[in-house]
């Protein structure tokens, strides 16, 4: 489409049909949460070996017999004491708990962001050709099915190309500050005057190109080749796009600036999920959905028109044989799609009802299931409780004044969006098979009860969670009810026990589930921010 028209059909999807493609965007919230899971998993492992070689006792022994007077600083002896003492927690055991858990979560985001990827551009491509309710979210599952391994490959190939740019100027570097001299100065004035370009270039090589496998029904090579001559051939919708990204990019960084001044950073995290990321995925995807005239329309094979092989087969099943009835190749030419008409559109507030609507319906409908998550969260909290304990200290200050201001609207509204970006990160990591979600349960919990565990009044610090966490606790409860509900959804799907539909439809669900769950975070973090104190004073 021209630039005018993907702007249009992105406008239609977003505003008038949001839930058919959102839920795949906010999937991709949910990918750090995967990836962070086993790591976390890899710390609470080390930290069990630790205590139980009782290592973490003498850690702490140590540094209370160190004396460390504020105004004399530390002394070399002192600080060679820690040095020493810290370095004892590294074993063996502890750093390949560590190491070998990061390579794992590296991996984990990874293939998360493939998959994820390929869902998002199949089920945009579904929505703009006019698909309504879960179906572009079915197209999204399939696709993934289909292309997410594809999808990793050119992940992969992508972070290689834009680190070899990096590498050759790290390396004239070295060269230049082992040479000395003029000359050795000015190659590596030019080396890093061409590094930017460079980088550029390879981000142009790439930037259309999963939009090339999922159209084009091409593997890594031909996708970036497909890509390049997009490029190549429609300069005017490549500018148009990098127009609109570099504008998006610059209005994120003012609104971070913006959002940072006024004490709600949490907002920009919501402002990417559900306005800069999809908006500049959808226009991409509009942009290179039709990008070349010449030839009479043929039709893109789906996820499942596919052959073993994955190529495109013709109508009777047979490979096609790569050219039109005029003669011009089909791998030329991209189905004529015309810009989505928006149609039915519902307001905000429609969706907010048919969100608490859906939230009452998933407790209701599964009590058990938020009740497991709750009872995760209450085995961190005891965990968490149980090995902070023995090392309990007076908490330093006053609950008298309330610590964030007299009127603290940018703090409510940071905890409010903070809040709420959780739950929608917990639920949707769920589709690791519930995994991400229950590790993520669990270490909040343990958070949460070291936290009171270490203060030497656990009556006060009660107080400073309860008033708020009492609806806090269990609307996240819900959101990770929510992940464990997709983690069973989803595995059922790659058993085959489930369709497509099905498993579209629970993400459709939980997209709206999560916009239920926001009025209840509205109240968690005007509690948190305007009342938490005030009754924390009284038992004070």
């Amino acid at each position: 489409m021209k630039l005018g028209d993907a702007a249009r059909a992105t406008r239609s999807v977003l505003v008038d049909r949001p839930a058919t493609v959102l839920p795949a965007f906010l999937a991709g919230v949910g990918v750090a949460l995967v990836a962070q899971s086993v790591p976390l998993v890899g710390v609470a492992l080390a930290f069990a070996v630790l205590l139980g070689s009782g290592r973490i006792d003498r850690f702490l022994e140590t540094v209370r017999r160190v004396d460390v007077e504020p105004t004399d600083g530390v002394s070399d002896a002192t600080a060679s004491t820690l040095a020493d003492a810290v370095l004892a927690l590294f074993t063996p055991t502890t750093v390949a708990l560590l190491l070998g858990s990061a390579a794992v979560g590296l991996v984990a985001f990874l293939v998360a962001r493939a998959f994820v990827g390929a869902a998002q551009v199949h089920a945009v491509v579904s929505a703009l050709e006019g698909a309504t309710d879960s179906r572009p979210m079915a197209a999204g599952v399939e696709g993934a099915s289909a292309d997410g391994w594809t999808f990793l490959g050119l992940g992969v190939a992508r972070a290689l190309a834009l680190l070899a740019p990096t590498v050759a100027v790290g390396a004239l570097a070295t060269v230049a500050a082992n040479g000395g001299g003029l000359a050795a100065g000015l190659v590596l004035f030019v080396a890093v005057l061409a590094w930017l370009p460079l980088t550029f270039a390879v981000y142009l090589l790439f930037a259309f190109a999963p939009q090339a496998i999922v159209l084009d029904d091409a593997g890594v090579v031909e996708a970036v080749k497909r890509a390049t001559g997009f490029v190549r051939r429609e300069p005017g919708r490549v500018v148009g796009y990098l127009v609109v990204a570099f504008g998006a990019v610059v209005a994120t960084g003012a609104a971070a600036v913006g959002f940072q001044a006024l004490g709600v950073g949490s907002l920009l995290q919501v402002a990417v999920a559900f306005l800069v990321a999809p908006t500049l995925g959808v226009l991409k995807t509009a942009l290179y959905l039709d990008p070349r005239d010449p030839g009479p329309p043929t039709a893109v094979a789906g996820p499942a028109e596919r052959g073993a092989t994955g190529a495109a087969t013709d109508a009777v099943g047979e490979p096609s044989n790569g050219a039109t009835e005029t003669g011009e190749s089909v791998d030329a030419t991209v189905a004529r799609r015309t810009p989505t008409d928006g149609s039915g559109r519902g307001s905000l507030a429609d969706a907010f009802r048919r969100g608490w609507r859906e939230l009452v319906g998933f407790v209701a409908a599964r009590p058990g299931l938020v009740a497991a998550a709750l009872g995760l969260f209450a085995v961190g909290v005891a965990g968490g409780w149980t090995a902070a304990r023995p090392y309990s200290t007076p908490v330093p200050g006053s609950v008298s004044e309330n610590v964030f201001g007299r009127l603290p609207i940018d703090t409510f509204v940071s905890l409010t969006a903070n809040n709420w970006t959780v739950a929608i990160s917990t639920a949707y990591a769920g589709l690791g098979f519930g995994v991400p979600t229950a590790v993520n349960l669990l270490f909040n919990g343990a958070l949460v009860g070291g936290i009171v565990g270490l203060g030497s009044d656990p009556v006060v610090l009660a107080a400073l969670v309860v008033p708020h966490g009492v609806v806090e606790i269990p609307a996240l409860s819900v959101a990770a009810a929510l992940g464990l509900h997709l983690g069973g959804a989803a595995w059922s799907y790659v058993r085959g026990r489930t369709s497509a539909d099905a498993l579209a439809g629970e993400l459709v669900r939980t997209y709206y589930v999560l916009l239920g769950l926001l009025p209840l975070f509205v109240v968690a973090g005007f509690v948190e921010a305007f009342l938490t104190w005030w009754v924390a004073s009284l038992v004070a």
